[in-house]
């Protein structure tokens, strides 16, 4: 507590005193700024005092000749950071690059959460394990749940696709290609509905409530046959057509951005097979350091832990292992990952309402995450750890890791450092490659959609082709996965066709 009795001048609580001038403050500040200047001599890292006249602006780092070099002597001005401050030193900027460019080079690694990942670690663990008891087990075990997995998202994808293709003709429904698209009034063109006439917003239904009040127009005509004339004027039933096609449009592309991630870890899967060496390698090594950590343990009294010795790496792959994972585990991913982004997409185009594109946008991501719930349902406890602890195999050179400081400077310092923004990056800047990526696999994937199942009016909308039924229900894995090579016979009179004028 201050006392009443001090001295205004009193050194040890002269800042506590009331700055009613301009002279008490300078008084204080100068004084303060001796005390500092006896207690913090010699010390390279002293910070500025804090004082009533000073800002956190004017805390300042008092650098190292060997660490930093002045701007003023270096040619390099602090013009790029706001408030005057100097830049950080060359070095660790050369530092941030480096790190920048090897995080673009990536890694190899295997799925932690997914079923594949266990199907390409155990089997080298136990090769490396010279065939162990628990680790064959594990091994024999991943691939049967890989089949598992296989087998259930392929099953769903394939019932789906019976419905879109057989099960939907026979309810006579027709695909919708553009059915309704943009139809704000009765006088727009190109918006003829499966019924013959104009399609309105009033008049816009789902295909359930079109085909039943056309069922009951139908039945009130066969039950009155002598007021046909009567019913068809009354009696409406509206039109079968799509509530916003740009809702569908961009439900598709979140559709397929959710499925480019999937995309990535199939390329990913193929750059271990292709980048880590066609040799039978072992995947345990003992970790570099754990001679070190026993002893600082010891000379604690820590109990050490052995299991920090072991370590879990991608290695080299012999020939026949590259093959098998090759032929077993990355070929059925990527085709069911073409399956279901073909499924999805025309699941998607032939979703009329707006909550159901929101909500079936969302729910087809599921089919994606078999694999990791059968991974993290069926799977062992030691499986997840090995997954876990198992390292990813670096696509730049081990070599960047040791660079000297010198090095880094010349490798990422210099010119390197003085690259500036131009022209030419806009583009990148604005268009990564993902986002071109699905852009171009949405379009791709609609264009598909469009070209099996719809046809051209001439104008500016698709119309569907001709329906036909199916000679059988019968629809296998290799009608969903090869429909060219294995199409659906159908009969040959078509059901229905888009009426007459529609393309007009």
């Amino acid at each position: 507590r201050h006392p009443t009795h001090c001295h205004p001048n009193c050194h040890c609580c002269r800042h506590m005193q009331p700055a009613n001038s301009s002279q008490s403050v300078r008084t204080a500040v100068a004084a303060k700024s001796n005390d500092y200047e006896r207690e913090t001599a010699g010390n390279p890292y002293a910070r500025a005092p804090h004082t009533e006249a000073t800002s956190f602006s004017h805390y300042s780092r008092v650098p190292l000749q060997s660490q930093l070099q002045d701007p003023q002597t270096s040619g390099e001005t602090s013009g790029g950071l706001e408030g005057g401050h100097r830049l950080p030193p060359p070095l660790l900027r050369a530092k941030v690059l480096g790190a920048y460019h090897v995080s673009e080079s990536g890694c190899c690694y295997v799925e932690k959460g997914s079923i594949y990942g266990a199907a390409v670690l155990m089997p080298q663990l136990a090769r490396s394990m010279n065939w162990q008891r628990y680790f064959v087990i594990e091994a024999v075990r991943s691939y049967v749940f890989v089949v598992i997995s296989i087998m259930l998202q392929a099953s769903i994808l394939a019932m789906l696709a019976k419905h879109e293709i057989i099960m939907d003709p026979f309810a006579g429904e027709m695909f919708l290609c553009d059915l309704g698209a943009g139809c704000a009034g009765s006088a727009e063109q190109g918006c003829t509905g499966p019924g013959g006439t104009n399609i309105t917003p009033k008049r816009l239904f789902s295909y359930e409530i079109w085909s039943t009040r056309v069922f009951i127009k139908d039945s009130l005509k066969s039950i009155f046959p002598d007021h046909k004339d009567e019913i068809e004027a009354h009696v409406d039933p509206g039109e079968y057509g799509l509530e916003s096609y740009n809702c569908r449009l961009l439900c598709c592309a979140l559709f397929i951005m959710t499925m480019l991630q999937e995309a990535l870890n199939v390329i990913d899967m193929a750059r271990i097979l292709w980048y880590v060496p066609t040799a039978p390698e072992s995947w345990i090594e003992e970790h570099d350091h754990h001679a070190e950590d026993k002893a600082e343990k010891e000379e604690t009294n820590d109990a050490v832990d052995w299991l920090d010795a072991v370590e879990l790496r991608i290695a080299g792959i012999p020939l026949v292992w590259k093959v098998v994972n090759c032929i077993f585990v990355l070929l059925p991913k990527l085709m069911v990952w073409k399956l279901t982004v073909e499924t999805g997409i025309v699941f998607l185009m032939e979703t009329a309402a707006i909550e159901d594109l929101v909500v079936n946008s969302i729910a087809l991501t599921f089919i994606l995450s078999i694999d990791e719930m059968v991974c993290e349902t069926l799977t062992s406890k030691a499986t997840h750890a090995m997954l876990n602890r198992c390292k990813d195999f670096p696509l730049f050179e081990q070599e960047v890791r040791s660079y000297s400081d010198e090095k880094i400077l010349e490798t990422y310092g210099g010119d390197a450092l003085n690259e500036r923004f131009r022209f030419s990056d806009v583009l990148t800047a604005i268009l990564p490659i993902r986002v071109l990526s699905v852009t171009a696999l949405t379009v791709i994937s609609v264009l598909t959609y469009y070209w099996n199942h719809c046809q051209w009016n001439g104008g500016v909308a698709f119309f569907p082709k001709p329906l036909f039924l199916a000679k059988s229900t019968a629809f296998s894995f290799l009608n969903a996965f090869f429909p060219t090579l294995f199409p659906v016979h159908m009969e040959g009179d078509a059901i229905w066709e888009m009426p007459i004028g529609a393309d007009e």
